[in-house]
């Protein structure tokens, strides 16, 4: 790994750290929902998704972006950790339905979200 790769991947995970301790915090749960963890899975997903895309495409994504939003943005953005904690958390408290909810929601969206970042790459 080069210095700029590495540069790229601390700040964009500087970033990605900081947007997902905000967007955690202005949207941390709703009805013991943890919203905030789905949103910023689902930013991530979109993004890597598009990134992906544009490479599948023949878009030319240069290294040091693709370590800047991939690896280190979205890698500090997203959390699977959080969202296994935050699923225990749940099932700990005997809220089967919500559990249910974040682990459908998270893999459903997140997935979906990877898939449209991918297609609209193409555009």
């Amino acid at each position: 790994m080069n210095g700029r790769i590495a540069v790229a991947i601390a700040l964009g995970g500087a970033l990605g750290a900081l947007a997902r301790f905000y967007i955690s915090g202005i949207l941390p749960v709703y009805k013991d929902f943890p919203v905030g963890t789905l949103l910023v899975n689902s930013i991530a997903s979109f993004i890597l998704g598009y990134i992906y895309g544009l490479l599948f495409w023949g878009i030319d994504v240069p290294a040091d972006w693709r370590a800047f939003f991939g690896t280190g943005f979205c890698g500090a953005l997203s959390t699977f950790s959080t969202f296994s904690y935050e699923t225990f958390s749940l099932l700990r408290e005997r809220e089967y339905f919500l559990a249910a909810l974040n682990i459908s929601a998270n893999v459903i969206i997140t997935v979906s979200l990877v898939f449209i970042g991918f297609i609209l790459a193409r555009r």
